[in-house]
């Protein structure tokens, strides 16, 4: 559930980032590159159920991957390279090398399991276009690239200061003119409406599970997941030098993307 701090502000000294307004509790353990929790652990599914079962837990699923591909047009140049940080089982990666054919992935997971089942999906069909890499995206050096792209991947970085400093990190990698693209929740900072968009995304989970099974979903990821309003992520990226902006929006999800100029 979400946790609310009225005397939160997006001002302030931007070295220091603020609580945020809106996020779920955050993590008791910090995953770190020595003891990766796997995709499957963490959404407490198999992962060979992984891209079915996603949907019935993350409504406009499909649409929001599409948006993410969608904005790598923005991208620089003819053959551009993205980078997909927490590649997961590829579906993003696919959509995007479909999108823009000259494109190549770099794909970031600390899951070698899901790695494997990326390298299936990937590799096989686009063998000169896709690299795979296991390490941790906050922690390893990002290669000088065109476009940086994310979905239900940076809710991972558990405070502000984390994730500025990979917001910082993604604008020194990219190229002028580059783009970071991330599909994931971001809360309203009203926490009225945080709760109506909450409320939604509860029902759309009931189509699938029990009242007792989305709790105890919910009450799972809450432990390991930090989402930020969309208001402070804005302020973040702000802060680390990019323009801002969100094509798609299905609170409490949405699709931010942010410029380099």
């Amino acid at each position: 559930m979400l946790r609310h701090n009225d005397s939160t502000s997006a001002g302030g000294d931007s070295a220091t980032p603020r609580a945020p307004a809106a996020r779920f509790r955050r993590p008791r353990n910090v995953l770190t590159s020595s003891e990766p929790m796997s995709v499957a652990s963490h959404l407490r599914i198999d992962l060979a159920e992984y891209d079915r079962r996603i949907r019935t837990f993350i409504p406009h699923y499909a649409s929001m991957l599409a948006a993410v591909a969608a904005a790598i047009d923005l991208a620089p140049g003819r053959h551009p390279l993205v980078v997909d940080l927490g590649i997961g089982t590829g579906a993003l990666a696919f959509r995007c090398l479909a999108t823009r054919p000259g494109a190549t992935v770099l794909g970031v997971d600390s899951d070698p399991a899901i790695l494997e089942y990326a390298r299936r999906r990937l590799v096989r069909r686009w063998p000169r276009r896709v690299t795979l890499t296991s390490g941790d995206f906050a922690r390893i050096p990002l290669p000088r690239c065109d476009a940086l792209v994310a979905t239900l991947a940076l809710h991972h970085v558990p405070t502000a200061r984390a994730k500025q400093r990979l917001y910082a990190k993604c604008q020194a990698a990219l190229r002028p003119g580059g783009v970071l693209v991330s599909g994931d929740c971001f809360p309203a900072r009203d926490p009225a409406l945080a709760r109506r968009s909450m409320e939604r995304w509860r029902a759309h989970m009931r189509r699938t599970y029990d009242a007792r099974a989305t709790r105890r979903y919910f009450r799972a990821w809450a432990e390991e997941d930090t989402y930020f309003s969309l208001a402070d992520e804005w302020t973040m990226l702000e802060r680390a030098g990019f323009r801002v902006d969100v094509p798609w929006r299905q609170p409490p999800f949405g699709v931010v993307v942010a410029r380099k100029p």
